[in-house]
């Protein structure tokens, strides 16, 4: 989940602000994922950096097609879990920690 959040505004209104507790941090909203969607920089972290180097140069820029979009769908039948796993293989230390994230 993301929050957006800012320094709040009503304070200086109200010396005992409702919206912030006395925090001074005002929450804007919250954007809620769906299930099995991350954001790229997560899926990132679970590949395997040697991994990653033995792929071949047209795999390895296909990994960056899928991190550059910024949020990878990782939900069976999607392009970000079908191809991932079929580049890494379904017994790398990569997909097992991508596995573990869908826990």
């Amino acid at each position: 989940m993301l929050k957006i959040i800012e320094d709040c505004r009503f304070c200086s209104i109200n010396p005992d602000c409702v919206y912030c507790n006395g925090t001074k941090i005002h929450e804007r909203f919250r954007i809620q994922l769906p299930e099995n969607v991350f954001y790229s920089h997560v899926v990132l972290e679970c590949i395997d950096p040697t991994e990653h180097q033995s792929l071949t140069g047209k795999q390895k820029d296909d990994v960056l097609t899928v991190l550059s979009c910024g949020l990878v769908d990782l939900n069976d039948g999607k392009a970000g879990k079908v191809r991932l796993w079929n580049w890494f293989g379904s017994e790398s230390t990569t997909v097992a920690s991508l596995t573990a994230l869908l826990e």
